[in-house]
């Protein structure tokens, strides 16, 4: 066969150079960039920021659009600007569109980096990006499995859900040894582990599995699918563990790194016990170092929920006299009780007067995967284990309760709920333990609720499912609901009794602008055939 001539190669060489030429930059596709300056710089609109150092370069060599990154006048960035505490500003910031291939991208992104007083630069994401959904295969939703967000035997928690109350605004930490996010039910919720810290790498599933299990019952995304937490829309959820490739087994580290990074108001759970009485399990409260952190804690308003132990030790034997000696921590400490009407402590809870209240410890749907634990589709991250137990149990439903309950307080009155008065609450409101030794009540949403508003001068006895409005505190909107369309008078009165607004409506969905109300306290009564509900609202 005779070889081809050095003129023949040459021509099919630049043929081919101009085939990938015209490939390179037919194939482009949309691309945003954004990018920040410095606040110190002045324009008067996108367009002159063009002149600006590396700008001018780009825009002499590529086609692209920019215009302001948000959808704010100058001015209310300006009022944003004021109001932040840091000198935190949206100014200066801008969005940059157009069409490149990805060798273009590339480019740009890197000359758009040496722009002179740049604050930042990044190419994002222009495809729809998933909502909370569920893996393939479809899970089922196991939330009528729930018994303990229901009535008696549960502890209520739909009635708060359906007031529109899910832990919004409140911060959990927790402390054990890890944390799947990947779960599917925890994967598009802000979940995570504490920055800085790796899980050992000798805990095994059967550790690392208990704080997977923990966070679904506070905080699982409540969608169509798997179970739904009882704080599901609380702000973060933040695991810090106890056994870490960086600091070994540390509890009383991963204690105070969760303490250090809370603040009045937050939620903290110990799902930890210790060694008491014949080396039967107690809480951990008993090493003395984790009780000064508790305390101390506590007396900072920081609500910590801690898990009695799994020992059936009674802490007011005499061999306890020392810890009891202490006194208060000001911890919620929390027994295992039945998961019916009888409400008994389960054989294995540790018990006595320092234990203030209960939860199931028993048959508690939750994100894990265990020997029986329902797994979709043979995937780790799809798995339900239907019967965790314990005071572990116990403890992560009163996490997620509290959280709730603090929620709401904090929507009412614009301040937090110190952890003596929210344990006084739920113990006084709630129902009352069967047989067995001291494990307190069972806590009561409704019931924990009503009293609330009766001391706050809520109209509680006529408060029911069928109003609730947000976001409380509020800023320019304030949105009322009811279940269905039906007149209604709604009013708007200032502290002093003084009426503001007074709209009527025939939705069941009204948005009443709050943009000429002065910061403060306000009352809003809703008023619909013969029903009257009365509620604060804060205006920040």
């Amino acid at each position: 066969m005779k070889s081809p001539n050095k003129t023949y190669t040459l021509v099919v060489f630049v043929m081919m150079l101009s085939t990938l030429s015209v490939w390179s930059q037919t194939n482009k596709s949309f691309t945003r960039f954004y990018f920040k300056l410095s606040s110190e710089l002045e324009f008067t609109s996108p367009k002159k920021v063009l002149t600006h150092s590396e700008l001018s370069n780009l825009n002499a060599s590529y086609e692209f659009n920019i215009n302001n990154a948000y959808t704010f006048t100058k001015a209310e960035i300006e009022k944003l600007s004021n109001l932040s505490k840091t000198n935190f500003t949206l100014k200066n910031t801008f969005r940059i569109e157009g069409f490149f291939t990805e060798i273009e991208k590339e480019l740009f992104l890197n000359t758009l980096k040496k722009t002179d007083k740049l604050l930042y630069a990044y190419s994002a994401n222009t495809l729809p990006i998933k909502p909370p959904h569920d893996i393939s295969p479809t899970t089922t939703n196991f939330e009528s499995n729930q018994g303990y967000i229901e009535i008696n035997p549960g502890m209520n928690i739909r009635y708060a859900w359906n007031n529109g109350i899910n832990g919004a605004n409140i911060n959990i930490r927790a402390v054990e040894y890890g944390i799947n996010t990947n779960h599917e039910d925890l994967d598009h919720q802000n979940a995570s582990l504490a920055p800085g810290t790796t899980i050992n790498s000798a805990a095994t599933t059967a550790y690392t599995e208990h704080g997977s299990a923990v966070a679904g019952i506070v905080f699982a995304d409540k969608g169509t699918y798997g179970i739904s937490g009882i704080a599901y829309n609380a702000n973060d959820y933040i695991l810090y563990p106890e056994w870490t490739e960086e600091y070994g087994y540390n509890r009383v580290t991963a204690t105070s790194n969760a303490i250090a990074n809370s603040t009045a108001g937050d939620i903290v759970i110990f799902e930890m016990q210790t060694g008491g009485q014949n080396g039967e399990f107690v809480l951990a409260e008993y090493e003395q170092a984790i009780w000064d952190l508790t305390k101390a804690a506590s007396d900072a308003g920081i609500i910590i929920l801690a898990a009695a132990g799994n020992g059936n030790e009674n802490l007011d034997d005499s061999f306890y006299d020392s810890y009891n000696a202490r006194g208060d921590s000001g911890a919620f400490i929390i027994g295992a009780g039945s998961s019916d009407l009888n409400h008994n402590k389960m054989s294995f809870s540790t018990y006595g007067s320092r234990v203030n209240i209960h939860g199931w410890g028993q048959n508690v749907y939750a994100t894990a995967n265990y020997a029986s634990s329902i797994v979709f589709g043979g995937d780790f991250n799809q798995s339900y284990y239907p019967y965790f137990s314990g005071t572990s149990s116990a403890t992560a439903t009163l996490g997620g309760f509290t959280a709730v309950l603090q929620s709401y307080y904090l929507a009412q009155t614009g301040n937090y709920m110190s952890p003596a008065a929210m344990r006084t609450l739920i113990i006084n409101t709630g129902i009352s333990q069967g047989t067995g030794g001291n494990i307190g009540p069972l806590p009561n949403m409704e019931a924990a609720i009503i009293s609330l508003n009766n001391t706050l001068g809520l109209s509680s006895t006529k408060f029911d499912n069928d109003f609730y409005m947000y976001p409380n505190p509020a800023k320019s909107i304030l949105n009322i609901k009811t279940k269905a369309n039906s007149s209604k008078n709604i009013r708007i009165y200032s502290i002093l009794g003084q009426k503001i607004k007074e709209i009527n409506s025939n939705n069941s969905h009204s948005i009443i602008n709050l943009s000429s109300f002065s910061k403060g306290i306000y009352l809003v009564k809703i008023k619909s055939d013969d029903k009257t509900v009365s509620k604060k609202l804060i205006i920040n």
